[in-house]
């Protein structure tokens, strides 16, 4: 149950350094590390939606080469002007069902967007480019993977498989049924306060250097802090952004500090260090999996805390929620006096 809401949001007045990847609220400019293979091997999917490859059925798997495919779509999810070839998949559920489209033990730059019913250019159903949960990110750096995507009886879902920039290559395409995950934010709970975001959503709350100026929401020492707040990600104009949300912890001496998440949607995590405008330590962890990090500061500081979603991936609907949890915050002790003593005082 959420009880509580945070009380005060403190505006600081800071530099807007550029900081690196992670912390932004729109995906920064991306140079693919990750080469197409020259040739087909394999089968590949439908070259367009009127030739999609059928999913008869669930769970099902493919394996690939997009490089003798044509472009025939592209949707940003952030990134655009991509060339990639690109191929086709359909499914039409007999019954509501939940599923993740996994494309993490692909060999080349990825992106997988799903359309509903017919091509809707600039508004697919799902879109996600990079997703930082398909694992170690020096092997899957630029991997997709659409997470707890609803699919509704009665309708033709065409999921495309696509590249980065010109990229393509071997792809394996997994598509197989999850539960929904449900994130219930612990009694006594701090709420975050924020608005759900929505399309071309000003974030002008606790969006961190991500905000103009920049807001963060500053959260007073005790122990046991457990926040519960929301996040999403929201087309914005011709890119696409997501919800950041950013903490400020006041220390007054040194600390180890913990910090916790579980959410219902992949998360990314951690301290960030506002003059080198980076994280500290960062880390990532999968849908209704709580995960923790932990960093040492040298007092008396602030201890800037970020948390957001690990991609920007439109399945990751604003208003999704989460908890963070903080411990290891020094609370400094008050002297126990009798009774007596305090009687004293008043003589």
């Amino acid at each position: 149950m959420r009880i509580a809401y945070l009380a005060v949001i403190m505006v600081v007045a800071l530099s807007m350094v550029a900081l690196a990847v992670s912390p932004t609220a729109v995906a920064p400019v991306k140079q693919s590390v990750v080469s197409g293979v020259a040739h087909p091997t394999g089968r590949i999917g439908g070259e367009t939606i009127a030739e999609a490859t059928v999913i008869a059925a669930l769970p099902y798997t493919d394996a690939g080469n997009t490089c003798a495919a044509i472009d025939d779509y592209d949707e940003v999810c952030p990134y655009t002007g991509s060339t990639s070839p690109d191929v086709v998949y359909s499914f039409a559920p007999s019954a509501d069902v939940v599923v993740d489209v996994f494309l993490c033990m692909s060999s080349y730059d990825t992106k997988v967007y799903v359309y509903e019913d017919v091509h809707t250019p600039g508004a697919p159903y799902a879109c996600v480019d990079d997703n930082a949960s398909c694992g170690d990110f020096n092997t899957y750096m630029y991997q997709s993977w659409i997470t707890e995507l609803t699919f509704y009886a009665g309708h033709t879902y065409y999921i495309v498989v696509d590249g980065y920039g010109g990229d393509c290559g071997d792809y394996v395409l997994d598509v197989y049924e999850v539960e929904l995950c449900v994130v219930e934010c612990p009694d006594g709970s701090l709420l975050e306060g924020e608005v759900d975001c929505y399309t071309d959503y000003v974030d002008d709350y606790n969006g961190g250097l991500n905000s103009s100026p920049p807001v963060y929401s500053y959260v007073d020492c005790a122990e046991n802090i457990v926040i519960c707040g929301t996040s999403g990600v929201f087309p914005f104009a011709s890119t696409t952004y997501r919800d950041t949300d950013w903490y400020v912890l006041s220390l007054d001496q040194d600390a180890t500090v913990t910090i916790g998440v579980e959410a219902e949607f992949g998360a990314l995590f951690g301290f960030v260090d506002m003059a080198a405008g980076a994280f500290y330590e960062s880390a990532t962890t999968a849908s209704c999996n709580y995960a923790t990090l932990s960093h040492s500061y040298v007092g008396p500081v602030d201890a800037v805390i970020f948390v957001s979603t690990d991609a920007w991936d439109l399945s990751y609907v604003c208003g999704s929620d989460y908890y963070l949890t903080i411990d290891g915050c020094p609370i400094t002790p008050v002297e126990e006096s009798s009774w007596g003593s305090i009687k004293a005082l008043y003589r």
